[in-house]
């Protein structure tokens, strides 16, 4: 059996987590470990070192493009892990009384971090910051799957691409 794809998520609502990480494990290809404290997100994803980061924007205390601009400008490792943004002007919050999630669209906590880009593509989002693709909240485990495939898939064929044209030594 193929080693499986090891994912870090970082996110600070740990019920969103926790649902990513049982639903991209159970699909058999993937191993999720979480993080719901950004302060922490760099130290795990040096530890862990993934295959792609799964990373909020909107977390009190530190953005998730904070966080990206210190993963690229750190060691060779961490500069070139994929990442993908998992957010939205909104926040997910776990209703535990109906046992489902509710969408905040434009939640104030939101709106606490700062100007957001008005870009609307994910295309246009992932080039704002920096990252390999954009996923906005709320999403399903089938999109969610595809766009790790599709980056995952571009990332291997670049870095082929970079090892072809290296010169021999």
């Amino acid at each position: 059996m193929p080693d499986k794809i090891k994912i870090v998520m970082v996110d600070d609502e740990a019920d969103l987590c926790f649902v990513v990480k049982t639903n991209l494990e159970e699909a058999g290809e993937f191993e999720v470990v979480t993080v719901s404290k950004p302060e922490a997100a760099e130290s795990v994803i040096l530890q862990e070192k993934p295959a792609l980061v799964l990373l909020d924007n909107i977390m009190p205390g530190r953005k998730g493009s904070d966080i990206v601009k210190e993963l690229r400008k750190k060691d060779a490792e961490t500069r070139k892990i994929p990442i993908i943004m998992v957010s939205g002007k909104g926040e997910m919050v776990f209703d535990k009384r109906k046992r489902e999630f509710k969408w905040l669209p434009n939640n104030p906590l939101a709106k606490t971090h700062g100007q957001l880009p008005e870009a609307r593509s994910a295309e246009a989002l992932a080039q704002v910051y920096g990252v390999e693709d954009y996923i906005s909240k709320p999403f399903t485990t089938e999109l969610l799957i595809d766009v790790i495939k599709d980056v995952l898939s571009r990332y291997r064929k670049a870095k082929l691409i970079d090892e072809q044209a290296e010169p021999m030594v």
